[in-house]
Order: structure tokens, then sequence, then C-alpha cells
């Protein structure tokens, strides 16, 4: 569909096209906080990012109603799915980065190692291994004392440990981390970071190309 058939879209609907790219644009940005808090564990409230991200989908579905009477459900379906993908991989990116910055900064700053105490051990579900077969899952609460602040977390296990049993944890602030990262996580996460960013700019250059070519956003 060439330049030549742009006449045929009202400036209303050139309005409505304005206006799915403005919400996809905020939806990317009020989710990708909430990405990367999330991968980090981070405490807060994450409420007020949620509410735009509904408002923006909301908004971006009711303004692509009026855009889809005028193309075949094909396209329509094809320019869903790509926004879809430009979404996922652009916050798949955000999670990357999340992980990457946050190796680099365990790695500058050394992750202290501390004597705890663990208590409350139970049995928390099931799960399916590699070859299909079922098996407990466990938690337990983590206790540790650095520079006299008391703190203490629930950590999944392999096993169901006995209250005051005493381990090491690695705690970094006053969040305790699985393990000290290895230093393969450091360029596994920035080239993730790296692909990612160059996924998210391939698919929104193809998605401008294909608005172009239909003349939504030229002026009539």
């Amino acid at each position: 569909m060439g330049r030549e058939a742009s006449g045929r879209w009202s400036a209303f609907q050139r309005l409505c096209a304005a206006g799915v790219v403005a919400a996809v644009a905020v939806l990317g940005v009020a989710a990708a906080p909430v990405v990367w808090a999330e991968s980090q564990d981070a405490p807060g409230d994450r409420r007020g990012w949620l509410v735009v991200c509904g408002v923006a989908l909301l908004a971006g579905v009711a303004a692509s109603v009026p855009l889809g009477r005028r193309v075949t459900a094909a396209d329509y379906a094809a320019s869903v799915v790509g926004v879809v993908l430009l979404l996922a991989v652009a916050l798949g990116t955000v999670f990357a980065a999340a992980q990457a910055t946050h190796a680099i900064g365990l790695r500058l700053h050394e992750p202290r190692a501390v004597a705890a105490t663990v208590t409350d051990c139970r049995t928390t579900g099931r799960e399916l291994d590699d070859q299909g077969r079922g098996h407990d899952v466990y938690g337990c609460t983590y206790h540790w004392s650095v520079d006299d602040r008391e703190s203490s977390e629930r950590r999944p296990t392999h096993e169901l440990l006995p209250d005051g049993h005493r381990t090491r944890v690695w705690v970094d602030g006053d969040r305790m981390i699985t393990e000290k990262p290895g230093l393969l996580a450091i360029p596994f996460w920035v080239v993730l970071t790296l692909a990612g960013l160059l996924g998210t700019l391939a698919f929104a250059a193809n998605l401008a190309a294909r608005v172009r070519d239909l003349g939504l956003l030229s002026p009539p």
C-alpha cells in the first residue's frame, strides 16, 4: 500500500493513529520501572505505575478500533502482534539491563558474608523436576545481624532445616542475595541487554516503516 493511498485516512483516523503511538510509548515507559523493580525484588508500592499501564493499554486499544475498520483483519492482527513483540523485547531489555546493573554493582561492592540463623522451615508446595517427577518445595526464614542491625528474609531451600540451624548468607545492604554472581554473569546480561536494545530498535523501525507506508501519520 503506497503513499498514494494515504488520502483515504480521515483526520480523525490520523489522530487515532497518533493516539496509538502515544499510548504504546506511555505503556512502555510506565511498565519499565515495574519490571526493573520486580526483577530486583525491590520494596515499594508500584500500583501507580500499574494504573498508568492499564489506562495506556485501554486508550491504545480504543484508539486502534477506528483504524481496524479500514484495514484487513490480517493486517490489523499483524500490527497488534508487532506492537506486542516490540513491548516484549523492550521490557525484556529492561529486565536484562537491571540484572547487568545488579551483577556489576555486586562485583564493584563486595557483598558481605554473615552468619545467619534459620527458623520456621516448612513445605511451601510441589514442583516437577526435569524428569517430570514431583517433589516438595521448602522455605525457611533467615535471621542475621549487620552492624547491630537485625534483619530477616524468607527464602526457598532444598531441605527442611531445624530451627536454630546456623549457616552463612550473602547480604547486599539489608537484602539477602542467593549467592555472589559469577564472573560470566556480567557479560551474559550485558550481551542480552545489547541484543534486546538492537531488537527493540529493529521492531520500532519496522513498525514505523509500516505506518509511513500506510500514510497514517503523514499530512493528507
